[in-house]
């Protein structure tokens, strides 16, 4: 194996122990030495892929998202309509392997880093931009260019919202309850008649049964999620 791909390996692997380290320990006192702790290698090993903690959190952020894109695109692959897709967007930003109070927890840490760090920012607004996109993409076969672009920012928020509501409260918000509030969301923004809404109920049903193997298998855990 040739010495970059080496190297991005293991950047990959201490981009998932800091990961790691922010939910077990939270963001101040995620330290390099706790980070290498976690992969199995010496500080001098964290300091050699990442200059400081700062190169490391965006490392981080780049993880986290590459998480949730991840879901994403594995949802899509059984997804055939559009109204299949628009739930495998909305089913993978909160899936309980992903959507629980630890890792809602360390991400509420992490942002809250993005105003002092450039890096970050940039992550952060490529991330929302991708779900921008994504929901984009879907809404427009139920609503008009310009308003599916509304509607896809006010979802896109929402879903920031909920994540940030579920790593400040003191009791966890379970996977249903956020999915359940999207479908609230949807059903005041789209278009929703008696066949839309029986349409709407089966692409979840479908989806969410989907995301139970899929994102739930231990191959997907190995890839995305083992550090």
């Amino acid at each position: 194996m040739r010495t970059s791909s080496i190297r991005a390996i293991r950047r990959v692997e201490l981009s998932r122990a800091a990961f790691e380290a922010v939910i077990r320990f939270g963001l101040r006192k995620t330290t390099l030495e706790k980070v290498g702790d976690i992969a199995g290698v010496s500080k001098g090993v964290v300091l050699h892929h990442f200059k400081d903690k700062s190169a490391l959190l965006e490392a981080v952020f780049r993880s986290s998202n590459t998480l949730l894109s991840g879901s994403v695109v594995e949802l899509y692959r059984y997804a055939v309509t559009p109204y299949e897709r628009l739930w495998a967007i909305i089913v993978a930003n909160f899936f309980e392997t992903i959507f629980n109070r630890q890792v809602c927890q360390a991400w509420v840490s992490l942002i809250s880093e993005v105003p002092h760090n450039k890096e970050c920012q940039r992550v952060q607004i490529a991330n929302n931009e991708r779900i921008r996109t994504n929901l984009m993409h879907e809404l427009k076969h139920f609503l008009p260019e310009q308003e599916a672009e509304q509607v896809a920012r006010h979802l896109g928020v929402h879903i920031d919202g909920i994540w940030v509501r579920a790593g400040l409260l003191p009791h966890p918000v379970e996977t249903n309850m956020a999915i359940s509030e999207m479908q609230f969301a949807i059903e005041k923004l789209l278009p929703f008649d008696e066949i839309s809404a029986a349409k709407h109920k089966e692409a979840r049903k479908k989806i969410e049964a989907i995301a139970d193997i899929a994102l739930g298998s231990k191959a997907f855990k190995e890839k995305f999620l083992q550090v």
